[in-house]
């Protein structure tokens, strides 16, 4: 096979030209196919291949439902869906570049690393990889005769498939020209979470070296899940889990089929909408040993650079507002009468001041609780161990409505200038120099200052066009 070539530790790939110097290495496997007894369990080690494997073409998506906006994912997955995509500046094992790893977003329910890659930050000297994972029942389904049998705990399976992957580009990424001591992950709204999560997980060795999370934080404001609440999740569908429980079953795609079926009708009284049935998050005991929270309160967590982004806008409560007052009980708890003070739920005028252009109150709501001030009390947990922190909100204009979940993605990944009349500013110039140095400032850049632990302002910066 004709183009460019990489021998990593299973075996030989061939991949494309990218017709800058670089070159692109799509379908990469970093764990085995999580197929048969491998279905709910740690992702296991690739094997290795003889001969040249083809890198040329985008590997499926993992299994998921279709909920219309992830229409092209839904119809192409495959079970066997452990793998990554690399985009390289330069295919030089001497190079000693900056990595970008990054995970997509979908509610942990969908989406996958199509066309992510695709991005010119490797022209400014970055190698860019995004990664697969596991999602919903498959990624994150707990049952009590899976924590019985894998000694005491299950689920988050997605989140081992993301540091196996994370493993694999320690072990690999200098053969792409990548320094596996400058890795950098990053994530957008689930991604994002994964990427707070991971950043409290109790890993082994560091697999990173910086953070950078968009839309999201760890369980989204929402309260923690235990073990024993997520395996009652798993077992609501009573018949419906025999085949989860025996995991090897005589039609695969048909079990395959009937648990994504059952993936719509679970349940969590937890939530104001099982939109985020997979966004709570879950203290498994083994990947996540206790509650966001409490680890982050007790300086529980990866003491590296890190960032928390977020749009104007993001989402609205989840449910919509018929859901604002349990929400405020779920967000607020024994604060909750303060919270309608403050929101003028109370029959008085709201004590904050409101921009209309934060929307109205089910939008504003939701960005705050789940979004915003999720968002800053993880940074100042984050910045009170003294490692170096930044906050931003987003307020991009596209066709006159103001910045929303998403909006900043062609900024980071395309280089969108936030001004026109300083093309040189743009938030994907930020971006570089985190994944380069470990600080968004740089060269031509109005200061970002660092976020401090006293900050009690809703953004220590605002990052919108002029």
């Amino acid at each position: 096979m004709v183009g460019p070539k990489v021998t990593v530790m299973q075996g030989q790939l061939v991949g494309k030209a990218d017709g800058t110097g670089g070159a692109v290495f799509l379908g990469i496997p970093f764990a085995a196919p999580p197929l048969g007894t491998l279905r709910w369990r740690a992702p296991q080690n690739v094997m290795p291949w003889h001969g040249v494997r083809s890198a040329l073409v985008e590997p499926p998506s993992c299994p998921q439902n279709d909920y219309h906006w992830n229409s092209v994912d839904a119809h192409r997955y495959n079970e066997n869906c452990l793998y990554l995509n690399i985009h390289t500046p330069k295919l030089d094992p001497h190079a000693h570049l900056p990595v970008l790893v990054v995970i997509h977003g979908g509610s942990n329910r969908c989406g996958s690393a199509a066309g992510t890659v695709q991005t010119n930050l490797t022209r400014q000297g970055i190698v860019v990889v995004a990664i697969q994972y596991r999602l919903g029942v498959l990624g994150f389904l707990s049952l009590p005769a899976l924590t019985a049998e894998q000694r005491g705990s299950s689920g988050n399976y997605g989140l081992m498939d993301q540091i196996k992957a994370l493993q694999w580009v320690h072990d690999n990424i200098a053969r792409f020209g990548g320094d596996p001591q400058r890795v950098t992950i990053s994530g957008e709204s689930a991604g994002g979470q994964d990427v707070g999560l991971l950043m409290l997980a109790h890993l082994k060795h560091s697999l990173f070296a910086g953070a950078w999370e968009s839309s999201g934080s760890p369980g989204f404001g929402q309260p923690a899940r235990t073990l024993a609440q997520n395996e009652a999740i798993g077992t609501q569908r009573g018949r419906g889990n025999r085949c989860a429980r025996h995991r090897v079953c005589p039609c695969v795609p048909c079990q395959l089929s009937k648990l994504l079926a059952g993936d719509l009708k679970l349940h969590s009284k937890a939530l104001t909408s099982d939109d985020y049935m997979w966004l709570q998050a879950v203290v498994d005991g083994r990947v996540i040993t206790a509650p966001p929270a409490l680890s982050l309160a007790l300086g529980e967590v990866s003491k590296i650079p890190y960032v928390i982004s977020s749009n104007r806008i993001e989402l609205e409560v989840p449910g919509g507002g018929p859901q604002i007052p349990k929400r405020m009980h779920i967000a607020f708890g024994t604060d909750t009468a303060a919270a309608k003070r403050y929101y003028g739920l109370d029959g008085h005028p709201p004590l904050g001041h409101f921009d209309a252009s934060y929307g109205p109150l089910v939008d504003r709501m939701g960005t705050d609780t789940d979004f915003r001030c999720s968002g800053n009390n993880v940074l100042r947990m984050h910045a009170a161990t003294g490692s170096a922190s930044w906050r931003d909100q987003v307020s991009v204009e596209s066709s006159g409505k103001p910045s929303h979940h998403g909006a900043d993605l062609p900024y980071l990944y395309n280089g969108l200038p936030l001004n026109r009349s300083r093309p040189s500013v743009t938030l994907q110039a930020y971006y570089a120099n985190f994944i380069k140095t470990g600080n968004p400032n740089g060269k031509g850049l109005p200061l970002w200052p660092r976020f401090l632990r006293r900050e009690t302002r809703s953004m220590s910066t605002s990052l919108r066009p002029g």
